[in-house]
């Protein structure tokens, strides 16, 4: 099934940056750049990677050279994907000669794990000239993982103001630390109101609240916050601990516990996801179908499980029937469910709901879908991958 949740980390940053460079030079009048037919190699070469010829998607990127020099920034992806160290660091340096400002954010990444902390900074500020909000994310992580503060703070805020959703929930964090709730209800504001926010999820809009909230969300909120350093240390015992005392103030700590387990064992998440549904956390039961239908193949036990989380008003869990409706060719019954989270505030959901209504030949119900991914405030799940898609 689609993942529902797009977690993008730091360390994971090269993909979404592949992408950003992407839509700039699809968009970009340069001297360097053919786009149709380095738009076609480029897909060729991905083929080749994902079928693990990497010999054949060097090639092709070679000859991709011809029509854009970002073609070597994805050579030094593909050289970094053989852990070819450096040949990426070369190809690289190559693409940043020719402006591909990203590629100095991942250079930098590259020295930070290799420790050359001075050499990071420098280019890490090299990357944010391409004035995109997850390079000066990148830059504010840096600064937070070398426990400088005040510029972690300064960057976190630029890269919000450059609707990087990451950071203005990271800054929202930083406020309330420091008990400033006005500048904090900014930031709740900014997420809720405004339009084309990137990778907003809707944990973070929940943790807001609670940030926002009464004595005892607070506390709830701080509890789940050190349970998370736990995971952080792979201390999934003493996380589950923390989680339970949590469950006390808010049963949602029993879903966090499923959550944590989802990423360790599938068998022992579904367990977990069904002491939180018993609980009351009625979503649950959705994680519980998808489980039955991804993992088991088990169509009619994850239709139930999924209608049960339906039926008690969770309606992103009508994305999971629109997922089973579409694999068994029934369009339009899927349409019927990926609508509803869609109308939720869910940009995937909007996004395949538009697709499958240009299938079904409905044309303007397609357009409507694929406006509203940037004319709605407050969309979670943006991602260049969508807008790639749409070729925005």
């Amino acid at each position: 099934m689609r993942n529902k949740k797009y977690i993008i980390a730091v360390s994971g940053i090269l993909l979404i940056l592949v992408l950003i460079t992407l839509i700039y030079f699809k968009n970009k009048d340069s001297n360097y750049t053919n786009n149709e037919m380095f738009d076609e190699l480029l897909l060729i070469s991905e083929k080749y990677k994902t079928e693990g010829d990497y010999a054949q998607a060097e090639k092709t990127l070679e000859e991709s050279l011809k029509y854009s020099k970002t073609g070597y920034y994805y050579l030094g992806m593909l050289y970094s994907d053989m852990n070819k160290k450096k040949k990426a660091r070369k190809s690289y340096e190559q693409a940043y000669k020719y402006k591909v400002f990203e590629a100095a954010t991942l250079i930098g990444e590259m020295e930070e794990k290799s420790g050359n902390f001075n050499e990071a900074e420098k280019w890490y500020k090299r990357g944010i000239k391409n004035n995109k909000g997850l390079s000066v994310f990148a830059l504010a992580m840096f600064y937070y993982n070398r426990n400088d503060k005040e510029k972690y703070k300064i960057y976190l805020r630029q890269a919000a103001n450059k609707k990087e959703g990451q950071a203005i929930y990271l800054l929202a964090k930083v406020y309330y630390k420091e008990k400033n709730w006005e500048e904090l209800k900014k930031c709740q504001k900014q997420i809720l109101e405004e339009k084309e926010i990137y990778r907003v999820k809707d944990y973070m809009k929940k943790d807001i609240e609670y940030m926002l909230g009464t004595e005892k969300e607070k506390q709830y909120f701080n509890l789940t916050e050190e349970a998370n350093k736990f995971i952080e240390k792979k201390d999934y015992e003493k996380a589950e601990k923390i989680f339970l005392e949590a469950a006390k103030l808010n049963n949602e700590g029993y879903y966090e516990i499923a959550k944590m387990y989802s990423n360790i064992s599938n068998e022992k998440a579904v367990e977990k996801y069904k002491i939180a549904y018993e609980k009351g956390v009625v979503r649950a039961a959705g994680d519980i179908g998808s489980y039955y239908y991804d993992k088991k193949r088990d169509v009619e036990t994850a239709k139930k499980w999924i209608q049960m989380a339906i039926d008690g008003g969770d309606l992103d869990s009508n994305f999971y029937l629109g997922e089973i409706y579409e694999d068994a060719g029934d369009l339009r019954q899927a349409l019927k469910y990926y609508s509803i989270p869609a109308n939720n505030k869910k940009a995937i959901a909007m996004s395949i709901a538009g697709s499958l209504a240009s299938e079904l030949g409905d044309k303007k119900l397609a357009d409507y879908w694929y406006n509203k991914i940037f004319s709605e405030p407050g969309i979670e799940q943006l991602s260049e991958q969508l807008v790639i898609g749409l070729g925005k």
